[in-house]
């Protein structure tokens, strides 16, 4: 799935929509070091694929973070509910 089209234009699109910023840095939370990180920018799947593929494309279900955050995220330390909630805010 990661080496789609689909993806590629999703995940894209996703960085344009998050300004290519680390939505969580933004919120200076959880050992930020820089509150504008531009730099290894990944794609998160809030609701991982295992649990709902069907939300893979879903831009609710999608976040910009830097890695820190995102291995923080993929360890469930930064709550999804919490991630959701950066993702309906305005930035």
């Amino acid at each position: 799935f990661r080496k789609t089209n689909k993806w590629n234009e999703k995940s894209r699109a996703i960085r344009i929509r998050d300004k290519y910023l680390c939505r969580v840095c933004i919120t200076n939370k959880y050992n930020t070091n820089y509150r504008y990180t531009y730099k290894d920018l990944e794609v998160h799947h809030i609701i991982p694929l295992s649990e709902d593929y069907s939300k893979r494309l879903d831009s609710d279900n999608l976040i910009t973070l830097c890695r820190y955050h995102h291995e923080l995220a993929e360890k469930n330390e930064i709550p999804r509910e919490e991630l959701q909630e950066i993702v309906r805010q305005d930035i």
